[in-house]
């Protein structure tokens, strides 16, 4: 296994949970899987959960915490979130309480020899984030659950190498999708969830200024299809002229531990 390396877990209304490694330190982002999952995960790059460094969550929605119930329970290992996030977590979970590390939204702080930036994004959460890790071997950066992309976000992510960006839901399909009305604009709206078109047009400007690897997340099963949210973003990045590699996130790394490319094929990141 490279020394450097992303590997998506769970993505998708489902669960969200995934892990990085870069210099020999090993965070996850978010937890919306079982533990028991997680393990078997972790097990096929040879590793568990004792290897990690830390978790950081993103918000506190079911979809990203699942697992945090019984993670505190069993591993020793630092959970970090903001400070609205973890009171949220802890009046949920309260036996959290002893393994979180709050922070104030905007702060920086070390994780194991990685650097993390976070960043504010706007989701209808009690404060969600998005984060920067930066290390000797590059800087990845993570940005899901945001209802529109702000410049500051954009900042943030602007220089990353590697970018995992939202690509929730595709317009037409969340308009004559099953969703109940009151869902639709909830998930459309400006705290919910960054469409296709609006992940490919960051994505462009995004590999313009350097980035070279993005990679696709949490899209919706029921509004998107991977080969939808992958053509939309290819589309941009080959009309700015933007050499970058592209990836969609699987659904579930134990039924394809791999990433789609443009025909739907699997290849390794």
């Amino acid at each position: 296994m490279k020394e450097r390396y992303y590997y998506s877990i769970a993505s998708g209304s489902g669960g969200n949970c995934s892990l990085y490694v870069s210099g020999g330190t090993a965070v996850l982002f978010d937890l919306g899987v079982s533990v028991r999952r997680l393990r078997q995960a972790l097990g096929t790059l040879g590793m568990d959960v004792p290897d990690l460094s830390g978790v950081l969550i993103t918000h506190e929605h079911i979809d990203h915490v699942k697992g945090l119930a019984t993670f505190v329970k069993k591993y020793d290992v630092p959970v970090y979130a903001t400070g609205p996030t973890a009171r949220e977590l802890v009046r949920k979970t309260p036996p959290a309480s002893d393994k979180l590390r709050p922070f104030f939204g905007g702060e920086a702080f070390p994780v194991g020899g990685l650097s993390v930036q976070s960043f504010l994004t706007p989701h209808d959460a009690a404060e969600s984030v998005g984060y920067v890790l930066r290390g000797t071997e590059g800087a990845l950066g993570f940005a899901t659950d945001l209802g529109f992309m702000p410049s500051q976000v954009k900042k943030q992510l602007t220089g990353c190498d590697t970018v995992v960006l939202e690509s929730n839901h595709d317009p037409v399909m969340l308009q004559n999708g099953p969703y109940p009305w009151p869902l639709k604009q909830r998930v459309g709206g400006a705290q919910g969830h960054l469409s296709n078109p609006d992940c490919a047009a960051c994505a462009a400007e995004l590999a313009q200024a350097g980035t070279r690897t993005l990679i696709l997340a949490h899209l919706s099963e029921h509004n998107n299809t991977p080969v939808t949210a992958f053509r939309e973003t290819r589309r941009a990045l080959d009309q700015c002229g933007a050499a970058c590699e592209l990836y969609v996130a699987p659904k579930d790394a134990m039924e394809a531990p791999v990433l789609l490319d443009a025909e739907g094929r699997v290849c390794c990141l």
